[in-house]
């Protein structure tokens, strides 16, 4: 299975890695913990998840949208 990221730059925190909230659901199992030896270094790598729709909106929308969810 294949998951959507996009690595976006962001003013105050450089290039970052967003994916959606659809990886997150497979690295953490219901009570929060990790689901494999790998999920950690995946979520790791990740900065921010969003909705998948979210993920495939221009870079000047989806940069205000973590701007406004980050802060």
């Amino acid at each position: 299975i294949e998951y959507k990221t996009r690595a976006i730059s962001l003013p105050e925190f450089g290039n970052v890695l967003i994916s959606t909230n659809a990886l997150n659901k497979v690295l953490l199992d219901e009570r929060g913990a990790y689901t494999s030896e790998l999920a950690p270094f995946i979520d790791e790598q990740i900065f921010y998840y969003v909705e998948e729709a979210e993920i495939l909106l221009p870079n000047y929308q989806l940069k205000q949208l973590l701007t406004k969810q980050i802060k």
